[in-house]
C-alpha cells in the first residue's frame, strides 16, 4: 500500500501544544485546608488536584479504590452528616496526617501494572505507520503486537489474551469493516475496538456507528495520527470501568448549576410526590398519555411549569405517536422537555431540530468523549447545534467531583 499525501501530512503535522496533559491518578481535596496543603506540597507530574465537597449520598465504599484518592482535614467537616462514613477507614481516602503520598504512589503503580497487562493488537499495513503506532504504543508501557493483514489479525485474536484490537480502516486487501463484520463471534464478546483513519472525521464517527449497531465494541474512532494522550484517555476509562458511578435506574438525581444553585430533581414518578425542587421525569418511565400526568401535578398542586420529561433516544420519540403527542401536549402545557444522551454513537440531531429542549443531560461515558473529541466530529457539531440553540448542557458529575472551571469553558452549564 503506497501512503497518500494526505496520510502523510495527517500523520506528520500534528499540534498538541494545545490539548490538556492526561493524567491516571486524582487527587480529590474535600475541604480548603487539603487543597491548599497539596498545593503547598506538590503534586507528581502523573496526578492531577481537584477540590469538591463531600455528601452523604456517596457511595463511599469503593469510590475512590481506584485511579484517585481523597484528602481531608477533620476539623473542616465537624458536624457534617457524613462525617460517620469520611472517618470510617476506606480504600483511598486520607487524613492530611496520613502518608497520603504513598498512596498516590500506589494508585499509580498500580495503573502501570494494569497497562503492563493489557495485550494490545494492532492491525495496520502500512509499514511505516504501523512501526510508529506499535513504537508510540509500547512506549506507554503497553505490550502491543503488530500484524498488517486481516488473516494474521484473525488469527492472533484467536489466540486469546488480546485485550484491546486497535486497527486502521483501509486496508489494502479488505477494510476493518468488512473484516470484523464477517467474523460475527466478535460482535457481542466484549473486545474493547478503537478505529484509525486518515479520513474526514464525519466518516470515521459513521463507520464506528455501523459497528456499534452491529454489536462491536468501539470505544472510539480516531482520526491519525494515534496522540498518546486521547489512547490514555480510553485506557483510563476501561481501568475504571463502571466501579464509581451510579447509574440512572432507581436513583434521585439533582439538577445543578456549577455554582450549585438546583434546578430540579429527576427520578421515578412513584417518588416524585416528595420532591421539593421541580421534577424531572424520565418519559419511558410514563404512562404515554397527557391526561394521567396532568391530574398527578394537579393532585400535588403543581404548575405544569414545574414539570421537565426527560426524553432518551431509544424512546424513539418520532415514530411513537402516543409518546409524542404526550410530549407535544406537556410542552403546549408550559413543561419543559430534556434529552437523556448517555453515548456518542447515535447523536439525534433531528430531536434537537424538531423538539423545543431546554436541556440536555450529558450521560458519564460523554465525559471522555467530549474532552478527546475533534473539532471536525459529528459529536463537536452536535454540541456546538445543542450550544446554538440554546440548550443547557449538564454533565453526569452525582458526586460533585469534576473541575467547574474546565467545563464551564467548555459551555457546560452544571452537573446532574
Amino acid at each position: 500500500m503506497i501512503i497518500t499525501e494526505e496520510e502523510l501530512l495527517a500523520l506528520l503535522e500534528s499540534d498538541d501544544s494545545q490539548e490538556p496533559v492526561f493524567h491516571p491518578v486524582s487527587v480529590y481535596a474535600l475541604d480548603a485546608a487539603s487543597y491548599q496543603a497539596v498545593k503547598a506540597a506538590g503534586l507528581p507530574a502523573y496526578a492531577s488536584l481537584h477540590r469538591t465537597r463531600p455528601d452523604a449520598g456517596w457511595q463511599w465504599e469503593g469510590l475512590f479504590a481506584t485511579g484517585a484518592i481523597a484528602l481531608f482535614d477533620p476539623a473542616s467537616h465537624a458536624g457534617a452528616d457524613y462525617l460517620p462514613q469520611l472517618l470510617t477507614p476506606g480504600a483511598g481516602i486520607y487524613r492530611l496526617s496520613d502518608p497520603w503520598l504513598e498512596g498516590l504512589q500506589a494508585r499509580e503503580q498500580e495503573w502501570r501494572t494494569w497497562l503492563s497487562r493489557l495485550q494490545v493488537l494492532l492491525l495496520e499495513d502500512h509499514p511505516f505507520q504501523g512501526a510508529c503506532i506499535q513504537q508510540e504504543i509500547e512506549a506507554l508501557g503497553l505490550p502491543c503486537t503488530w500484524v498488517q493483514e486481516g488473516e494474521g489479525c484473525l488469527k492472533a485474536l484467536e489466540e486469546d489474551g488480546v485485550g484491546l484490537l486497535i486497527c486502521d480502516l483501509s486496508l489494502a486487501e479488505q477494510d476493518a469493516i468488512s473484516l470484523l463484520m464477517s467474523h460475527p463471534q466478535y460482535r457481542h464478546s466484549g473486545l474493547p475496538i478503537v478505529l484509525l483513519s486518515a479520513h474526514d472525521q464525519t466518516l470515521i464517527d459513521g463507520a464506528r456507528r455501523l459497528l456499534h449497531d452491529a454489536g462491536f465494541n468501539v470505544l472510539a474512532a480516531l482520526a491519525k495520527p494515534l496522540l498518546s494522550d486521547d489512547l490514555l484517555r480510553l485506557l483510563k476509562a476501561l481501568y475504571l470501568g463502571p466501579q464509581r458511578r451510579r447509574r440512572l435506574g432507581g436513583l434521585r438525581r439533582t439538577i445543578r448549576s456549577w455554582q450549585g444553585e438546583a434546578r430540579g430533581e429527576l427520578g421515578l414518578l412513584a417518588e416524585a410526590g416528595s420532591f421539593t425542587l421541580p421534577v424531572w421525569l424520565s418519559l419511558s418511565g410514563l404512562t404515554p398519555h397527557w391526561e394521567p400526568l396532568k391530574a398527578w401535578l394537579e393532585q400535588h398542586g403543581r404548575p405544569a411549569s414545574e414539570l421537565t420529561l426527560v426524553i432518551h433516544r431509544r424512546d424513539n420519540l418520532l415514530n411513537h405517536a402516543d409518546r409524542f403527542a404526550l410530549v407535544l401536549q406537556a410542552s403546549l402545557a408550559g413543561a419543559r422537555l430534556a434529552l437523556l444522551q448517555d453515548n456518542a454513537q447515535h447523536l439525534p440531531f433531528d430531536l434537537l431540530e424538531r423538539l423545543p429542549l431546554q436541556s440536555l443531560l450529558l450521560g458519564q461515558h460523554m465525559q471522555s468523549e467530549i474532552e478527546a473529541m475533534a473539532g471536525d466530529s459529528l459529536l463537536a457539531r452536535f454540541i456546538q447545534r445543542a450550544r446554538d440553540l440554546g440548550i443547557a448542557l449538564y454533565l453526569d458529575d452525582p458526586f460533585n467531583l469534576l473541575d467547574p472551571t474546565q467545563w464551564q469553558d467548555r459551555g457546560i452549564a452544571g452537573r446532574w
